[in-house]
């Protein structure tokens, strides 16, 4: 008996599985009275009597402004004949949008022996000389501060005890290859608008950010610093925050979102409030900017990000001085000096 009724709900379940891949089969067989979702349609468009066809057909989101030449590809592709065989079909109008070229930029050229021409003619002045951090070296507390430490890496993600007590102007070491200090560059570089999102940074990281930007900044090339306040609460990014920055007369520009946006919706944001630089760089709340950086106009740069320990605030070189991927070696092997950039598929995404 017990076999019989096991052999039956065999039976059924095969039975149902059949009858539901029909049903679904048939579901999915395309009617022969509607029309193939693969067929070609003649008639694009449907047009509404006593409206211009053009009217009808808007881009769903407004093209942002970008400065430059507007090509209108609806018109190019009307007026060489790219229409539906019935002929009302009205593309929706897309612009590609460009910056002409004003003048054409020389390439970076490496001189050996002589420095380049963005190099810092004197050495950097010490925030305070022989103090706490200077050169990046590791400032290490001593056990007394244990418990505040403790406390404020949790609060902020760093020892901002150790970061309250180095210069907010302190020097970095410079670790950059050799051969990099010898690159002259074409000195008609664009201009930049900084642009820094943060939300409830500590003080002394945050403004050690802005410090560097303006401290290792040729002054002609730096338009303004956007900082981007993603709706903080602590107290040293209110009303102190707004009375530090006049000292710059408005080269540092703060804004606050009036909710929380995240990282990427607040750069979005700062993108529209940086109004007067050519290029917008952006940087976190809590970096340094190096030495010296100078791009090319035709790439989109890629920078080392090196590496400032949390706790000791010492700087360290990109993976502990493999300031490379294996991925790249095949590349940078076919490059004739060791400091010229490659070709590269790969980004950090922060």
């Amino acid at each position: 008996m017990r076999l019989k009724v096991g052999f039956i709900l065999r039976s059924l379940l095969v039975i149902g599985t059949f009858l539901g891949l029909l049903v679904l089969w048939s579901t999915l067989t395309p009617n022969a009275n509607r029309d193939s979702p693969f067929e070609k349609r003649v008639n694009c468009v449907d047009p509404v009597p006593g409206r211009d066809l053009a009217e009808q057909f808007k881009p769903v989101m407004p093209w942002p402004h970008v400065e430059g030449v507007e090509v209108d590809l609806d018109s190019i592709r009307l007026k060489h004949g790219e229409d539906c065989e019935g002929g009302d079909q009205v593309i929706q109008q897309q612009y590609v949008t460009f910056g002409p070229h004003t003048h054409a930029y020389t390439s970076p050229v490496l001189k050996k022996g002589i420095l380049g021409n963005f190099e810092p003619k004197e050495p950097e002045p010490p925030g305070v000389p022989g103090g706490p951090g200077e050169g990046a070296k590791p400032f290490v507390l001593g056990p007394e501060y244990k418990d505040s430490v403790q406390a404020s890496i949790k609060e902020f993600g760093f020892n901002m005890v150790a970061s309250d007590m180095i210069s907010l102007d302190r020097t970095i070491n410079d670790i950059r290859h050799e051969e990099c200090k010898y690159w002259h560059y074409d000195d008609r570089l664009l201009t930049s608008s900084v642009v820094i999102v943060f939300h409830n940074e500590g003080w002394s990281t945050l403004m050690r950010t802005v410090h560097s930007v303006i401290k290792r900044t040729p002054r002609r090339y730096l338009a303004e610093i956007v900082l981007i306040d993603d709706f903080s609460n602590k107290v040293h990014l209110k009303e102190r925050l707004e009375e530090y920055i006049k000292q710059w007369n408005g080269l540092v520009k703060l804004f606050r979102n009036e909710k929380r946006e995240g990282l990427i919706q607040a750069r979005s944001i700062g993108a529209k409030k940086a109004t007067k630089g050519q290029v917008l760089v952006y940087l976190d709340a809590h970096c340094e900017a190096c030495v010296c950086l100078c791009v090319c106009r035709t790439v989109c740069t890629v920078p080392l990000i090196d590496y400032i320990d949390g706790n000791e605030y010492s700087l360290e070189p990109q993976q502990g001085g493999a300031r490379t991927a294996w991925l790249e070696e095949q590349r940078e092997a076919k490059r004739a000096h060791t400091t010229q950039p490659y070709r590269t598929h790969n980004a950090p995404a922060c």
